[in-house]
């Protein structure tokens, strides 16, 4: 098994302002970006940053928009970041539009 590297909770909290103070007015930080600058694996990130905004000390806003959440963050009464950007894959055959039968409906 293996065990934990340490966490220094202050340390990556001001890396995370420093990351969003560095975003405002451009793409909210992906989570890649926050385990980057946390050292915090996967599963964990979202449970620190939800830490972070209950203490008050960022703010986070979302949006239920498919494709996946839509995200912005500011440190608490500070400006914005943009939302999240995504990066939606485009369709290697594009969905074509259903044929015509004979005897369907007639054009004019």
């Amino acid at each position: 098994m293996r065990t934990l590297r340490p966490f220094d909770h202050d340390k990556a909290t001001v890396r995370v302002l420093l990351l969003i103070t560095q975003r405002i007015g451009r793409p909210c930080p992906t989570r890649n970006e926050l385990m980057t600058v946390t050292g915090l694996p996967k599963r964990k990130v979202w449970m620190f940053m939800d830490a972070l905004h209950k203490q008050g000390v960022i703010e986070i806003e979302e949006r239920s928009i498919r494709p996946g959440n839509w995200r912005r963050l500011r440190i608490a009464g500070g400006e914005w970041t943009d939302w999240t950007t995504r990066h939606v894959k485009k369709r290697r055959f594009p969905l074509e539009s259903p044929p015509v039968l004979p005897g369907g409906p007639k054009e004019q």
